[in-house]
């Protein structure tokens, strides 16, 4: 399957061409593409701001509506594994108890706790108005930054088919791709794009240490959460 459109078709809920099963090996080179599937998340995302800055959105609607953009165009994705994590990182129990959480489909206080909580942060922040040029390249910087996680900790469960790991140290010159995509929205906005790193890098490290020393899908959706809605404030903030 073409690269592009798996990372494409596992992002978005958007149609894409082509969709078929994919091995472990397509869907590690598929991550390389993730910033250039940011782009398109982020043109849809910044349309939605121009729009509604246009119509003269009062500014809570406007940050609600913000906010549904990118949740819907990602099916959600990111923010289940915001729930999941919360549920798993924040108990008091061993890593391997906290690793059975994470599969757990069932929502307990803590998913519910810091899920309305981030609803909420994210509104707040959107509801002050980010420009919309901003909007455009901060999918593209948390879905390249998104990468160094899953690079530098292992993945947390025994089977390994759908983390970055030794396949991935043989596509080196392929990184240039995700380089090149993330280099202009870096170049306009460099303390946001610090601050998605920062972010992501210490809730990777910290959510390493209550599993055990790896980390899981749900842990890659929680850190992407985190880092846009803080990235999104530090913005606004320093308007």
């Amino acid at each position: 399957m073409n690269p592009f459109w798996l990372a494409w078709s596992f992002l978005t809920v958007l149609p894409a061409p082509g969709q078929k099963a994919a091995s472990a090996q397509e869907f590690v080179r598929s991550r390389v593409w993730y910033p250039a599937v940011g782009w398109a998340v982020g043109a849809i995302w910044a349309v939605a701001a121009w729009s509604l800055a246009r119509l003269g959105c009062p500014a809570g609607l406007e940050g609600v509506l913000l906010l549904a953009v990118p949740l819907f165009l990602t099916g959600f994705l990111h923010f289940d594994g915001l729930l999941d994590s919360s549920d798993a990182l924040l108990a008091a129990k061993s890593p391997e108890q906290r690793l059975v959480i994470l599969k757990d489909v069932h929502m307990g206080s803590f998913a519910f706790g810091v899920g309305g909580l981030w609803l909420i942060a994210s509104w707040q922040v959107l509801s002050m108005r980010p420009d919309w040029f901003f909007l455009l390249c901060l999918p593209v910087l948390s879905r390249a930054s998104f990468l160094a996680p899953i690079y530098l900790f292992p993945y947390a469960r025994a089977v390994d088919a759908s983390s970055l790991s030794r396949e991935s140290r043989n596509l080196s010159w392929r990184w240039i791709l995700p380089v090149a995509f993330a280099a202009p929205a870096a170049w306009f906005f460099p303390l946001e794009a610090a601050v998605v790193a920062a972010v992501q890098i210490a809730v990777a490290w910290w959510a390493s240490r209550r599993l055990g020393g790896g980390i899981t899908g749900d842990i890659y959706g929680a850190v992407l959460c985190l880092s846009e809605t803080v990235a999104i404030a530090t913005h606004v903030l320093r308007k």
